[in-house]
């Protein structure tokens, strides 16, 4: 929770009384922001109480309006995400000044509920409260977020809690019980690390620190699991919001394709060879090692009665559109126990969505397919793609040829794991006699 007011007298007020209700809230002075403070835009911010008078008596309300914009631009992150803000003024038509003014600005937060109160109002936390609750009544997705995004907060601090009197001792004296404590929990953390990650994973300080954190993700899981089983009664019939007609409409696929690259598609440490790293083929290292993309292609395009010159062409056309990739699919283990000899990788594409059309409707057995994804190729706009792996396309590099080169993205554990099922069925298969 923000607030953003010159004058601090009046913020006190308002801070007594979001303390009654175990709110603390971040004080920023307009004048601060002078001096550097906050160093970075805030993230994180969903409450934000803001005095549209930051300039003093006698500006005219296109001056106030310009002066508050600019200050929510260097305190809130554009990306900050859903926010309620609540201006503080008399004067209705400077919100809608001010809502009007930012909401073509790309580097500004939009508020999803603009609300405007008197500050006499904010000394009952009653009226306050109720003012707010009733506009995200309207808001069902923003309150929802909220919920869900408290919910994960509670869960990160209950498994710390958990963890802490896991590693507390007896110890009879104060300094004894700190030392006893912290060398306990560094045995955790190294302990969970070298689960998570092997030896080969931990091998300084942040590494080591990056697969103890990577352990902790079932724990959250199944603590955020718990808490968002039953609905917070405070959402009341908000939640009938996702039954609706407005609802049940299809996602546009640019959307179903961002949210599949964060659910499916890790950005992390992509200089470090891993199971599902996602590498271009065309880099002098790895080209070799496959054939040039018209042969790869060109048994998943139906010639139908074209002739071989036309369907040469249609496979040069196609071609140029796709992108030709390896993905690394070691067993996760065998990176992590140090086993590997070689990399084992098999060979994809990653292609246009519109170009994916052109493909058979039905494609081999050999390929696994998930799509859409919203990705970004040799740096230029992201755009959505379909990735295509061939089964039939095996082959290997030694890992150090390997680690000279830097993958697109990994491939996350889940999806991974659908490849590796498919790319074992496929190897695995006996072949049968059968007359149709």
């Amino acid at each position: 929770m923000l607030i953003l007011d010159d004058v601090e007298a009046e913020v006190l007020d308002l801070v007594r009384v979001l303390w009654k209700i175990g709110v603390a809230p971040l004080y920023v002075d307009p004048a601060s922001l002078e001096s550097g403070v906050p160093r970075e835009p805030l993230s994180g911010i969903r409450l934000a109480f803001l005095d549209m008078d930051i300039v003093g008596a006698g500006a005219d309300p296109k001056s106030k309006v310009a002066a508050l914009a600019n200050c929510i631009r260097r305190v809130i992150h554009k990306d900050n995400g859903p926010y309620v803000a609540v201006a503080w003024t008399k004067h209705p038509e400077l919100v809608d000044d001010l809502d009007s003014y930012i909401f073509p600005m790309a580097d500004v937060a939009r508020p999803s509920v603009f609300l405007r109160i008197d500050k006499e109002e904010c000394k009952d936390i009653g009226t306050l409260s109720t003012r707010i609750d009733a506009e995200l009544q309207n808001r069902g997705p923003v309150r929802m977020l909220q919920v869900w995004e408290e919910a994960s907060v509670a869960a990160g601090s209950e498994v710390v809690g958990e963890l802490a009197t896991i590693a507390s001792g007896n110890e009879d004296a104060p300094e004894k019980w700190r030392e006893g404590w912290n060398n306990t929990m560094l045995r955790l953390m190294y302990g969970c690390g070298k689960e998570f990650a092997g030896e080969s994973g931990m091998t300084d300080g942040p590494t080591a620190f990056k697969a103890f954190c990577h352990s902790l993700i079932p724990l959250h899981g199944d603590k955020l699991e718990g808490r968002v089983a039953v609905p917070a009664p405070a959402l009341g019939n908000i939640t009938n919001e996702i039954l609706s007609n407005a609802a049940k409409a299809d996602c546009e696929t640019e959307a179903k394709a961002r949210i599949n690259s964060m659910l499916h598609c890790s950005f992390d440490g992509l200089g470090i060879p891993q199971s599902g790293g996602v590498y271009l083929m065309s880099s002098a290292a790895l080209s070799p090692l496959f054939p040039d993309i018209a042969t790869m292609i060109a048994p998943l395009l139906s010639k139908g009665k074209t002739s071989e010159e036309e369907f040469k062409k249609q496979v040069e056309s196609v071609a140029a559109d796709v992108v030709p990739v390896a993905v690394e699919t070691s067993p996760s283990c065998d990176h992590a126990q140090g086993n590997l000899i070689v990399a084992r990788l098999v060979g994809g594409f990653l292609v246009p969505i519109e170009t994916v059309k052109k493909f058979k409707s039905t494609l081999p057995q050999s390929i696994w397919k998930i799509a859409p994804f919203w990705i970004s190729v040799n740096g230029g706009e992201k755009a959505t793609y379909s990735l295509l792996v061939n089964c039939l396309l095996v082959s290997s590099c030694s890992l150090e040829a390997l680690k000279k080169e830097t993958a697109m993205f990994r491939i996350r554990s889940q999806a991974f794991a659908t490849l590796q099922a498919c790319f074992g069925s496929h190897a695995s298969r006996p072949g049968m006699l059968l007359l149709r």
